[in-house]
């Protein structure tokens, strides 16, 4: 007994002594702002304050901190990974191994809070309504899902999925008794499920997929879109590591990221109002060489951003929208003079105010459902 009590004391001593070293460390080196390698702010040296103390927010805070700046952290990632999947397991850090060396985003069954998901439905649809009184044209919501509700063939067997097809239904019912136009994402890309319309190493879609989503949009407002084979796709490139090769740190096949664009298409310049900055192109290089090589398409996220087509001059859209309409903004150039776009994650003013500014004959809201449901 006595020498199980001191074999504790010592694992203690020694769990202890490991912890002390990893602050030591932490507190002696300088705090890393940005992770490349997840493409992500990491958290930074928290404060002390009696408030932080007492409500648990400082030891919340101290643990996020250790865990980002972790010396060595991207190798620790890599190495806990090979690991668990030595034992067998078929998930980690929210990432499934898909067939193909590929990787899926994991969100279990229960992962959604339903109350707090039906209380930003019911804001949504209040928002739809209130900005559809402002304008002469459509609002339109469109929800798409993460790839395991498209393509769940690529799911590990009996992984416990949330039921993304099921929520949009009902989603899409609660919309449309508001009199609200709803696309249903999920509905639109099982058409192409066998197609490459996801990412295999990052959380959203390609372009080849928000080009089918588009094409449905189109439809939706009476237009006949222009069919695939009037567009000419460019791979720009062939060795793209999103965020979900990120989250595991292992060796998989890797994505190419295409740009397409219609038979004599010009460039279409972009404008951000935040920082007063343009481009002749909506398209940037540069950014291919970076770990964020998804930002190619409209130079990442932004609050605000103004996109110049080739449609009538008076045709103009606002989309209320994630990063997943940086691929598809461009297919609206076809039909519109001008395409604004607002990120709500980073937009700080009033929807409603902004459409009485911008006056925005249609508007778009598009979401990844994760994306909408988070905090």
């Amino acid at each position: 007994m006595e020498r199980h009590s001191k074999r504790g004391i010592g694992l203690l001593g020694v769990t202890l002594g490991l912890y002390v070293g990893i602050l030591l460390a932490d507190g002696l080196s300088e705090d890393r702002l940005f992770s490349a390698q997840e493409n992500r702010l990491l958290a930074q040296r928290p404060t002390v304050s009696k408030e932080g103390l007492k409500d648990g927010s400082f030891a919340k805070a101290l643990e996020a901190w250790v865990t980002d700046q972790f010396p060595g952290r991207d190798g620790w990632i890599a190495a806990k990974t090979a690991f668990l999947r030595l034992t067998g397991k078929k998930d980690v850090n929210g990432v499934y191994f898909a067939p193909g060396n590929t990787l899926m985003e994991c969100h279990r069954a229960g992962s959604v809070d339903e109350a707090a998901a039906g209380r930003k439905l019911e804001g949504l649809a209040a928002q739809a309504q209130e900005i559809g009184g402002l304008i002469d044209g459509k609002v339109t919501v469109l929800l798409v899902p993460s790839a395991a509700a498209v393509q769940p063939y690529r799911l590990p067997a009996f992984a416990p999925e949330f039921d993304q097809a099921g929520w949009l239904e009902t989603a899409g019912k609660k919309l449309e008794a508001a009199g609200i136009s709803f696309l249903n994402g999920e509905r639109i890309l099982s058409e192409y499920a066998g197609e490459r319309i996801y990412y295999g190493t990052d959380h959203h879609w390609t372009t080849l997929g928000a080009f089918f989503a588009w094409q449905a949009f189109e439809r939706s407002m009476g237009r006949e879109p222009l069919p695939l084979g009037e567009y000419e796709r460019t791979v720009v490139k062939d060795d793209f590591l999103g965020t979900l090769q990120a989250r595991v740190n292992l060796p998989v096949t890797p994505d190419s990221i295409e740009r397409f664009g219609r038979k004599q298409e010009g460039e279409h310049a972009v404008f951000f109002p935040a920082s007063g900055e343009g481009a002749d192109s909506c398209y940037f290089y540069e950014r291919l060489e970076t770990k964020d090589a998804y930002a190619f398409f409209l130079n990442g996220n932004v609050p605000l951003a103004r996109l110049s087509g080739d449609g009538p001059k008076e045709k103009t859209i606002l989309l209320v929208r994630d990063s997943y309409a940086d691929c598809f903004a461009p297919f609206l150039t076809a039909s519109y003079g001008t395409i604004w776009l607002m990120d709500p994650r980073y937009y700080r003013g009033d929807p409603a105010e902004l459409v009485k500014r911008l006056d925005p004959g249609d508007v778009l809201y598009l979401y990844q459902i994760f994306h909408f449901l988070g905090p």
